[in-house]
């Protein structure tokens, strides 16, 4: 959990529950509200942090230890009723102004509170939508807004880097910007490198804008869309990338071969490896991510042809209580 910074008291607007926005808004047009500071929910009412000593709005004027609004002290639950807050989900992911959490059947009444929260603690966000799980073959995410602005489409910044989309359209994980990182530093200028299930393109453009050649494959029309405009957008031209709306498994690569391999597919790499180990050069790389048990009991060398050989394995992330999201380096014929 955030670590909380507390400091000395300040005034407080307490108002009902009924007349928490009317108040806001009216401190917000005067110049009132203290936005340095979160909000604070009790029972029926709402503590609305100050810049003065008095106010022409009906409430009672309290003091309170305000809590910080910074990066640093902004934990969301801390605005939630008391029965509430510790059953409210602790982490969540953020594409650019949008926040996506999972809420459990058993507080799904409360859906609207945890997002209003969530508005109401962090600025940068706009929407809060609930994640139902990724669906089909273009492994989209069913998701429902819940509070805020009505739109799936926002911009996000990653390692210096610009993403656009419509997440309610294409695949898009915020949680892999380290992984994207990582891979692309790996990258030497000149390789040859396929992104077989590119989505929005934000592992091809980490990994073009270190100067490798690039084919990225994805058969989401909408995924094409947004990468295009991604590569414009991250000053790349038209002749840095080449990409195919395009199963990985229909594409005719001819006798193509790559120096490096990315599947970002973690429901539905492994069924495809045995290809991806016939496209890499010697000495290349694949590097794959698969949702696997937590308890050690999937091994990828089950699955590697003779001259393959796994050399990090590492769990990026929880998926579930029981499973984690793995990525698995697997050099060919390594001397």
């Amino acid at each position: 959990m955030q670590n909380l910074t507390r400091i000395h008291l300040i005034n407080y607007l307490k108002v009902s529950n009924d007349r928490a926005e009317e108040a806001k808004l009216y401190l917000k047009n005067e110049g009132y509200l203290n936005e340095d500071f979160l909000p604070i929910k009790e029972d029926n009412s709402i503590f609305w942090p100050l810049n003065q000593d008095s106010v022409s709005f009906e409430g009672t004027i309290v003091k309170r230890a305000g809590l910080s609004y910074t990066k640093t002290s902004r934990d969301y639950r801390l605005s939630l009723d008391k029965n509430i807050r510790d059953l409210a989900p602790r982490s969540f992911d953020i594409f650019g102004e949008i926040a996506i959490i999972r809420i459990a059947d058993d507080i799904q009444v409360h859906e609207k509170e945890i997002a209003d929260a969530l508005l109401l603690s962090h600025k940068n966000i706009k929407t809060v939508c609930v994640d139902m799980g990724v669906h089909g073959d273009f492994r989209i995410r069913e998701l429902r807004i819940i509070s805020g602005e009505d739109t799936f489409v926002s911009l996000h910044k990653e390692n210096g880097m610009n993403f656009k989309a419509d997440i309610s359209k294409v695949y898009f994980s915020p949680r892999l910007a380290t992984e994207r990182h990582r891979v692309s530093l790996l990258v030497r200028k000149g390789e040859y490198v396929l992104d077989a299930f590119a989505g929005v393109a934000p592992f091809s453009i980490s990994l073009a804008k270190r100067g490798c050649k690039l084919l990225s494959l994805d058969s989401n029309p909408e995924a094409r869309k947004w990468a295009v405009e991604n590569f414009k957008k991250n000053g790349l031209k038209s002749n840095q990338y080449t990409f195919y709306t395009s199963k990985f498994e229909d594409y005719d690569f001819d006798k193509k071969k790559f120096d490096r391999i990315v599947m970002n597919n973690p429901t539905n790499s492994i069924p495809h490896l045995k290809k991806a180990m016939d496209l890499v050069l010697d000495g290349g790389s694949i590097h794959l991510y698969h949702i696997a048990s937590k308890d050690n009991s999937f091994d990828i060398s089950d699955y590697l042809d003779f001259g393959f050989k796994c050399t990090l394995k590492r769990e990026v992330h929880a998926y579930s209580p029981s499973s984690s999201l793995f990525v698995f380096d697997i050099g060919k014929n390594l001397h």
